[in-house]
């Protein structure tokens, strides 16, 4: 029978401790990563409760001025009165309908407009007047000057109230508002149109005495022709333009007396004769309708009658078939 030895316990506690480093070393020896910043984590303080607005106590919160209000919460600002009125005819509405309700009365609007009869005014039809004043197409030739002579308004009113820089620009066809202006002489432009649009206007009321073409004179006795119409008015009537043009020529003439020759944009030109005056003279613009003369018996006549003749250039044209 053979004998056991004794375990050491030096031996035992050698044998852990080689073990053990075994298992470490390894462990110990594994390469760390290198150190990286980390977020800081912040602590989020909840907001505080507040109390219950008191309407008494607290007062309301100012209302920022860069935030627009609601429209509905607006107090409509009123536009200030335009100078120039405008509409737009609807079915049914006549001269009179249309002049209460823009506050006017119907002459303005016709005058404005340039109508000859309230029968021109249809549906759909867009008239402008003028609130205070009134509305005036440049013609062709004419100047500012001449403009503020037939409403009797400064040239500058003029300027200032249609933004003129230069009052020698102006450019045919386009309308002007005449401050303070009236055009009084568009009521005699409808009654001696008689409602029709013809190229000229009638420069009176009143019986035709002597037509044109050839006839016996009455003072010469001999057969002659014609070259205008005489009419029959007192002395004094108002003779107005026929058309609107400039004043060519005013002076004497051994058979018709004072004369008065207008010329117009197109060649045309109006004699107007037997005059006992005339008022106005050389150079000036005058629109349709305007009073020019007054009427006479100067010259070879019979008694006091306007001479009227047209002419086209230097043609004489029978006067009835340019007139209404």
């Amino acid at each position: 029978m053979t004998s056991q030895k004794p375990i050491r316990k030096d031996r035992i506690l050698l044998a852990i401790v080689v073990l053990a480093g075994i298992i470490l070393l390894p462990i110990l020896l594994r390469p760390r990563p290198p150190d990286l910043p980390l977020p800081v984590q912040q602590e989020i303080e909840e907001a505080p409760v507040l109390p219950p607005i008191d309407p008494i106590i607290d007062p309301p919160p100012i209302e920022d001025p860069l935030v627009p209000l609601d429209p509905a919460e607006q107090e409509p600002v009123p536009d200030p009165a335009p100078d120039i009125l405008t509409h737009t005819v609807a079915p049914g509405e006549n001269l009179a309908d249309i002049a209460a309700l823009l506050g006017v009365s119907g002459m303005e609007i016709m005058a404005d407009n340039r109508l000859l009869s309230p029968e021109e005014i249809v549906p759909g039809m867009a008239l402008r007047v003028a609130r205070e004043g009134a509305l005036h197409l440049i013609r062709e030739g004419e100047t500012l000057t001449d403009i503020a002579h037939i409403y009797d308004v400064s040239v500058e009113e003029i300027a200032a109230a249609n933004d003129i820089a230069d009052p020698a620009l102006i450019i045919t066809g386009e309308e002007l508002l005449i401050p303070r202006g009236e055009a009084f002489f568009w009521e005699d432009v409808v009654r001696l149109a008689r409602g029709e649009r013809m190229r000229f206007i009638w420069p009176l009321e009143g019986e035709v005495r002597s037509e044109f073409g050839w006839s016996i004179h009455p003072v010469l006795g001999t057969r002659h022709h014609h070259n205008g119409i005489d009419i029959a008015v007192p002395t004094g009537t108002s003779v107005h333009a026929a058309a609107s043009g400039r004043v060519f020529f005013v002076g004497g003439h051994e058979e018709l007396g004072t004369i008065l020759v207008l010329s117009h944009a197109d060649g045309f030109y109006t004699i107007y004769g037997h005059l006992a005056t005339a008022l106005v003279s050389v150079g000036r613009f005058v629109e349709v309708g305007e009073k020019i003369a007054e009427s006479g018996e100067t010259g070879l006549v019979i008694g006091p009658q306007l001479y009227f003749e047209i002419r086209n250039r230097e043609f004489p044209v029978d006067p009835r078939r340019h007139l209404p």
